[in-house]
């Protein structure tokens, strides 16, 4: 085996090659791929874009409307059958995969050929392993979302581990099998998830716009985003249920050792020294990253709001459990037909103070919150034993892929 330290400094990757198979060799990046330059002069290539998957697909597919100028088209590289296309401003994300079809790829990319010492198929597993995104991270000269360039020089001298072609393609071979099979248990998982999700969504609202008495009378709300509700519940705005205010931080102000929730403008919920409000409350974005009428959150306690998000207090004639349940289940239509979208999704204050509740009398609130609740916790259950189960297989899926592309594991037989 070609030792490793002749190499160069490679610290995510260099303790993987320092105990290979004694056939195995490790070789530069630039001795096993020849960087083409082959232009789609003649427009005969279709244009192709790489996902964060690595794979390279019809542009067309994707649904993106922003097709190139005209005069740049020729300028587009061309990536054949089995090369290999990075994108280097995203390779931390994973934008490196070996191409299934030919295609014109852009400009911005790297196309690469390998030459006859190394599989194709074994080269995809090895360059999109674990370890060697870590490395394209540590590659990188600026550690910020718009400058992830990895410098072809570190793409040159990167180290790969080579074992004999046969063993190669017995390795692709296996790697396709069983990643093949993980991808369909997570397939199925996921699928649960969104089933799950469909049946806590459907619960929730079928319960908060009827109740639980079977056989009630029902009446036109009036409302057509709530249809028949009870005949003995109300339609109130929340501008006579609540105080609505906002806060007053900033999320800059945020620190990890704080005693007290922040709640900012995305799901995440930070901390932080200091309180404005102690009370029961509920709270939900104006606008950010987590999607307008998208995030909610329910606190009853000692807490501090970003200066964009919305907190609802002072709850009188509706339970503030119950309050949550309602806005958090039919907000969203209301927000976006309510909303700024010039720039971005914004929730204004006046749409809020209009939002109609149906109300049930004050018992009946607090049955149906200790329902859903009751009920929407074992869904909730369910839905994260299922992403835990997708986290675990990804995870083992990356461990395999590892193990097998430098020689840890029999590839003769399928994992266990």
């Amino acid at each position: 085996m070609t030792p490793a330290r002749f190499i160069g400094r490679h610290r995510s990757v260099e303790p993987l090659l320092t105990d290979l198979p004694p056939s195995w060799e490790v070789r530069r990046f630039k001795a096993l791929l020849e960087r083409s330059n082959v232009r789609n002069e003649d427009l005969s290539a279709p244009m192709m874009s790489l996902k964060s998957t690595g794979d390279v697909v019809l542009r067309s597919s994707l649904g993106n409307n922003q097709e190139p100028d005209d005069a740049s088209l020729p300028r587009y590289l061309v990536a054949g059958v089995n090369e290999l296309v990075v994108n280097p401003m995203w390779l931390v994300g994973g934008a490196i995969g070996v191409s299934a079809a030919r295609g014109a790829v852009s400009p911005d990319y790297r196309v690469f050929t390998p030459r006859g010492e190394i599989a194709p198929r074994y080269l995809h597993y090895v360059v999109r392993s674990q370890p060697y995104i870590d490395q394209y991270l540590l590659y990188t000269r600026a550690q910020t979302t718009f400058d992830r360039r990895v410098q072809q020089p570190d793409l040159d001298n990167m180290p790969l581990p080579v074992p004999p072609i046969e063993e190669q393609r017995a390795i692709a071979d296996f790697l396709d099998r069983e990643t093949a099979r993980i991808g369909t248990l997570i397939e199925e998982q996921q699928r649960l998830i969104e089933l799950l999700q469909e049946r806590r969504q459907s619960l929730v609202a079928l319960t908060l716009l009827r109740g639980q008495a079977p056989g009630v009378g029902l009446r036109a709300s009036g409302d057509s985003r709530l249809g028949d509700i009870p005949a003995h519940w109300r339609l109130v705005p929340t501008r006579y249920l609540c105080t609505i205010t906002t806060g007053s931080e900033d999320s800059g102000n945020a620190a990890d050792d704080g005693e007290y929730p922040f709640y900012v403008r995305g799901r995440e919920i930070l901390r932080i020294g200091h309180y404005s409000f102690d009370c029961e409350a509920v709270m939900t974005p104006g606008d950010g990253q987590g999607g307008t009428g998208k995030v909610f959150h329910y606190f009853d306690g000692k807490f501090q709001a970003h200066q964009r998000v919305y907190v609802f207090k002072d709850f009188h004639g509706v339970l503030g459990r119950y309050f949550y349940l309602f806005l958090s289940t039919f907000l969203r239509p209301v927000a976006l037909a309510g909303s700024n979208t010039v720039t971005m999704e914004s929730l204004r204050r006046p749409v809020l103070a209009d939002f109609v509740v149906a109300l049930p009398p004050i018992d009946e609130q607090r049955r149906i919150a200790a329902y859903l609740d009751e009920q929407t916790s074992k869904i909730d259950t369910l839905i994260a034993e299922a992403e835990r189960f997708v986290e675990l297989s990804r995870e083992r899926r990356s461990a395999l892929i590892t193990a097998a592309v430098t020689g840890q594991i029999d590839v003769s037989t399928p994992a266990a």
